[in-house]
């Protein structure tokens, strides 16, 4: 190896590599400066107003500069003295996206307000507005604030004693020695008569049997109001409507207010039975006081007891009232004849029903009107399960 010499050894560069189509690609990176920039000029809009700033343009450009400012190659809007950057249109769905969604889903004005301290755009609030109407997991999820929707509907009692009863289930109570639990209650809405029975179930045929008794002695009613238990679902109660050419009117699913005559007896008898000291076993046996006592009491809707607006006559106290009944002389007991306590009765309902409606829709709003094929979301009344449902959608629709 004696011919190698320094030189040989000398270190030379290495052959040009062959360069492939990506080195011969001129590679741009942007930054996030110049992505805002590059947006707001790809708005016609947008750039036209960044033209007039730098003088390219005279057009409204007195009123532009009052408005606007060009600065750091972005455009700002003056707003109460500081500087707003101007969202151009296709940010604004992203910017709102991002200031509603992922802050929580607030609702139009605190989302406003939080964007109002950086951007600025034409018909912000009505844009925001539209956005979160439109935003789903709001719809499901948020409770509707302000005056709910439906007004008092008034059904007009006719002044016929019967014509109309209204039926409902007390219970289950604590079961008597004679093994009853419910109370089935029944009134009439004009006289506000009520018949109230202890019963073991809530079964149809003691249903069936109570308002057989009734009408023994009464007339059929034309039509009975319920709610949607099951003695009153069932095949044989529709049956015994039919036969008896009964119109049933349902309420709807937790709206007791429908049924409101008889849950307002329902009401007062719980509390004459806890105020009454009976025991457990024992409750029954004061119903036929309490309901002689409901229908001999004066009604503070129609100022007469229902048993006035029934009976032509004074009927004597069977609740052995000694006192009442030694200083009552029914020889020369005189009233007014039944036809004009029921006309009175009648104008009284009528003048209270308004009452009760003028002050029921000052809170609430007419409802919207639907037609087929609209989408609607509906209120999510989830069972009780045991488990917290805080969390749960106050609203199903499509995705449920």
């Amino acid at each position: 190896m004696r011919h190698v010499d320094a030189l040989s050894r000398a270190p030379v560069d290495p052959p040009n590599p062959t360069k492939t189509v990506a080195d011969l690609v001129l590679k741009v990176e942007l930054d996030e400066h110049d992505f805002l920039t590059t947006i707001q000029l790809q708005d016609m809009k947008l750039a036209n107003i960044v033209k007039v700033l730098q003088g390219m343009s005279s057009e409204q450009a007195t009123q532009i500069r009052r408005e606007y400012v060009y600065k750091n190659n972005r455009l700002y809007r003056k707003v109460d003295d500081q500087l707003r950057f101007v969202v151009p249109t296709a940010m604004r769905w992203r910017v709102v996206r991002t200031y509603q969604d992922d802050m929580g889903h607030f609702a139009v004005e605190k989302t406003l307000d939080r964007l109002k301290k950086d951007f600025w755009f034409p018909k912000m609030r009505k844009y925001v507005k539209s956005y979160i109407s439109a935003c789903m997991e709001c719809v499901y999820n948020k409770t509707v604030t302000g005056k709910a929707e439906g007004q008092l509907y008034i059904d007009t009692v006719k002044p016929i004693p019967f014509m109309r009863l209204h039926l409902d289930h007390v219970g289950p109570l604590p079961k008597t020695s004679r093994g009853n639990q419910y109370i089935l209650g029944i009134t009439d809405p004009f006289t506000k008569f009520t018949v109230l029975k202890a019963v073991r179930s809530v079964n149809t045929q003691p249903v069936i049997r109570a308002l057989n008794e009734l009408t023994s002695y009464f007339q059929l009613p034309a039509i009975v109001v319920t709610d949607r238990g099951t003695a009153f679902t069932s095949h044989n109660f529709a049956e015994y409507c039919k036969l008896n050419g009964i119109q049933h009117i349902q309420t709807a699913v937790r709206t007791p207010r429908d049924n409101g005559s008889i849950e307002r007896i329902n009401q007062t008898v719980c509390k004459c039975l806890r105020a009454s000291c009976v025991s457990d076993s024992d409750w029954d046996t004061a119903i036929r006081d309490i309901q002689w006592t409901l229908n001999s009491n004066t009604n503070a809707t129609t100022k007469y007891s229902p048993n006035d607006l029934i009976f032509d006559f004074r009927l004597r106290d069977v609740v052995h009232n000694r006192l009442v009944q030694a200083i009552h002389d029914e020889a020369n007991d005189s009233q007014e004849s039944i036809d004009i306590r029921r006309e009175r009765a009648t104008k009284a309902i009528e003048a209270e029903q308004a009452k009760w409606k003028q002050r029921f829709d000052r809170q609430r709003k007419k409802p919207s009107q639907y037609q087929e094929g609209d989408l609607v979301m509906i209120t999510n009344v989830a069972p009780s399960t045991g488990f917290s449902r805080k969390l749960e959608p106050r609203y199903r629709g499509l995705k449920s």
